[in-house]
């Protein structure tokens, strides 16, 4: 049986987690509302930097 180990987040882990997650939600965005939807959060990214770091903290 295979499981799910969650385990903390390393500084360059945690980096890469948030500029993935980040190009994610702005592919995503893009993909479902095309360029009509710009509600960008800072610095041209759909979820902020402060956003998700409040989520995985």
């Amino acid at each position: 049986m295979t499981g799910i180990a969650l385990v903390r987040l390393t500084g360059d882990d945690r980096e890469r987690f948030i500029k993935d997650n980040q190009e994610a939600f702005y592919f995503g965005a893009l993909e479902e509302f095309g360029r009509r939807d710009d509600h960008f959060e800072e610095d041209g990214e759909i979820i902020s930097r402060e956003t998700i770091e409040k989520v995985i903290e």
